[in-house]
């Protein structure tokens, strides 16, 4: 029982972001931040470095909700705070990292835990909810199934992570924040400089995708890409033009930039149609898949994709849906021994 209180923490967030009288259908969101600015770093606070930035984007530590220390009381008095320096912003973009336990270091005492993401966006009159890693007292929890949730959400939501955007509780656009993104644009966008998405270039081999090798420290794919777009599950992930992405993992399952160190590259997956090997790419049909590949087996499914391993002593995979290639990476089997954990790093890169 003791973790429906994270399941009502959570349902609160997204009743804010999602009031029941519902005004429009939602739709899906992989919690991807919409705006161009810099993720500020505000820990275990209750603001960013600069809380008058608009975008007002950052990123938060709830870690420490524990009962024995009293933390979950010091993270209750600094919510107002936090939501004060938001409510005034048109455009506004929140990370953190929840976790409630009885005893701080004691992970058999944990109650609930999960990564999200929120946002909203005045001047369209629309905000977002994302969770991933979602769980109750240890178990994976699927948040659609939190009681009271309407269906019309729930449905974005699986086992342990989903989102959506919504325009449920905006009565429309702010007419003074459509006027200032009219000024300045706040979006990412190609155009943006360093935060912009990327032009896919680098090429790909059994070894390297997009520039980045595996084995490649998170610096060295920093030197190389910029700054990713988004820190996840372990995966860093850089944005192209045209909604495809690379996606450098890592053993780490984390998200955020709290806590970057410098590990190797053990994957690297990307849906780019820009990437190919023997004319096999995402976009590409099963059929091209068997012609270039004589040894292609189906090994499992992951995320809805079917995994199919592309020679027997290769490292390269593809991922295919619906008789299309989705996605191709490739793998480093020195640091990825184990099948178990080759597909837990595919779970977390999709």
């Amino acid at each position: 029982m003791r973790g429906l209180v994270g399941a009502a923490l959570l349902f609160g967030l997204l009743a804010v972001a999602a009031p029941a009288s519902a005004l429009d259908y939602p739709t899906g969101w992989n919690g991807e931040n919409p705006f161009a600015c810099e993720l500020q770093q505000a820990g275990f606070g209750a603001v960013g470095p600069n809380p008058g930035a608009d975008p007002y984007c950052v990123e938060f530590d709830k870690r420490r909700q524990n009962v024995t220390q009293l933390g979950v009381v010091e993270f209750l008095a600094q919510e107002p705070a936090r939501v004060a320096a938001a409510s005034d912003k048109c455009f506004y973009f929140q990370s953190d990292h929840w976790r409630g336990s009885v005893v701080q270091d004691d992970a058999t005492t944990k109650t609930y835990e999960w990564d999200g993401h929120y946002f909203f966006d005045k001047a369209r009159g629309e905000g977002g909810v994302w969770v991933t890693n979602f769980n109750l007292n240890g178990r994976t929890y699927d948040p659609g199934q939190i009681p009271g949730m309407p269906a019309e959400y729930g449905r974005y939501f699986g086992p342990g992570t989903g989102g959506m955007v919504t325009r449920n509780g905006f009565e429309g656009p702010d007419r003074a924040c459509v006027e200032k993104a009219r000024r300045a644009p706040p979006y990412r966008h190609p155009s943006a400089g360093a935060r912009g998405c990327l032009v896919p270039k680098g090429g790909m081999t059994s070894r390297m995708v997009g520039g980045v090798r595996l084995g490649d420290g998170e610096s060295r794919a920093r030197t190389l890409l910029g700054d990713p777009h988004l820190v996840r599950r372990g995966f860093l992930r850089w944005c192209y033009g045209d909604g495809t992405s690379l996606r450098v993992g890592q053993t780490e399952d984390r998200s955020g930039d709290a806590g970057a160190g410098d590990d190797p590259a053990v994957v690297l997956l990307t849906t780019s149609r820009a990437f190919r090997t023997r004319r096999v790419g995402p976009g590409a049909s099963l059929r091209a898949l068997r012609r270039g590949f004589r040894g292609a087996v189906r090994r499992y499914t992951v995320n809805g994709h079917a995994v199919w391993q592309l020679s027997r002593r290769g490292r390269i995979l593809a991922g295919a849906r619906r008789g299309r290639i989705t996605w191709l990476a490739v793998y480093d089997r020195e640091r990825v021994r184990s099948l178990a954990e080759l597909r837990e790093l595919l779970r977390r890169g999709g």
